[in-house]
């Protein structure tokens, strides 16, 4: 599959976000479009979130905000913290960009080391799990047949979800993961 560029990504992700949560036993607190409060405390669209909430009370579920300032601080926020960090544009395969994007934007460092286990379990790489998607960590996934690395990483997905599900309240968002990791699917 050809590339696929940041928007196409970033609309394929943000899907499963949703809009604003503020669920109990996520430790992630506040999250507006997937950006979390007590992991992002710095993000600048805190600032809109924070002025409609004193302007207008608490915020329902899923509830979106329309303003395109703070849209823009999310796309921002998407291309500097996961694409660019992870280094997704140099990824050749538009599937395997797509399941580590999403992995990464899922579960962030946990993700980019999970795609490093991955490749030392079932591809006889040898790299240091050090979560930086790097210059032999992208020599490897591009050196990869793209469709057996992406039916690797989605197995290594399921199996982490089912782990981090025994933990604390994660089982309440188990079925979420699993129609997550569901939906990404490998196109030639």
């Amino acid at each position: 599959m050809q590339k696929k560029t940041f928007d196409e990504l970033f609309d394929g992700v943000i899907k499963h976000e949703g809009y604003y949560a503020n669920v109990t036993g996520d430790r992630g607190g506040e999250t507006y479009m997937g950006v979390a409060r007590n992991l992002h405390p710095n993000w600048d669209g805190w600032e809109y979130i924070d002025a409609y909430k004193e302007t207008y009370g608490k915020i329902k579920r899923n509830f979106k905000i329309d303003i395109p300032e703070l849209n823009q601080l999310v796309k921002d926020f998407y291309k500097h913290t996961f694409y660019d960090h992870y280094q997704i544009g140099s990824i050749k395969n538009g599937s395997l960009q797509e399941i580590i994007f999403d992995w990464c934007v899922n579960s962030g460092h946990w993700g980019s080391r999970g795609v490093q286990r991955t490749l030392n379990q079932f591809f006889n790489a040898e790299l240091k799990m050090d979560g930086i998607i790097g210059k032999q960590t992208l020599k490897i996934i591009n050196g990869c047949n793209p469709r057996e690395l992406f039916e690797a990483i989605k197995a290594a997905r399921i199996r982490y979800y089912y782990t981090i599900a025994k933990k604390g309240q994660n089982y309440r968002f188990l079925k979420g993961w699993l129609r997550r990791i569901g939906s990404i699917n490998y196109r030639n």
